[in-house]
């Protein structure tokens, strides 16, 4: 018969032996962290100029409404499934969402943003950050060129 101290040499041995190689596949199983693009302002601001020297238009593109038309000055739109980044980059407009403004003073968030509610405008200009939600109706009015932002679209 087989004796404890025997017995309990080999399975401690194992152990170690199985603990081991288990610390080695998962070493091997990591997943490098993905890498993050970076673009510095003067590579964009070279974007915009090489579009309007290769295009002749002021915009990297042109984003349309449902009927073809150009959707930024002074049309109502919204973004159904997605919220909205938008970095201003260059220029000002009026950022205005439609309806009645309710009284009270402004609401900030714990980031130090300010909430704009319905029926408010506001005057974005370079550098500002608009956080739009899904469904939240709004325009530009009142646009200073070059009017130049950045929209993320996020889930």
């Amino acid at each position: 018969m087989l004796s404890v101290r025997t017995v309990t040499m080999t399975v401690l041995t194992v152990t170690a032996f199985g603990a081991g190689w288990l610390a080695k596949t998962n070493a091997q199983q990591k997943v490098p962290a993905p890498l993050i693009t970076y673009f510095s302002h003067e590579k964009v601001e070279a974007s915009f100029v090489q579009a309007l020297a290769t295009t002749g238009g002021k915009d990297l593109f042109t984003r349309k409404d449902r009927q073809g038309r150009k959707a930024d000055e002074g049309k109502l739109h919204s973004h159904e499934d997605w919220t909205a980044v938008v970095v201003i980059m260059s220029g000002a407009a009026t950022f205005i969402t439609p309806g009645t403004a309710s009284p009270g003073a402004a609401r900030g968030t714990p980031e130090g943003g300010q909430l704009i509610g319905a029926g408010e405008s506001h005057r974005v200009s370079t550098g500002d950050v608009v956080i739009i939600p899904p469904d939240a109706p709004h325009l530009y009015k009142d646009i200073e060129e070059p009017f130049r932002y950045l929209v993320v679209e996020t889930p």
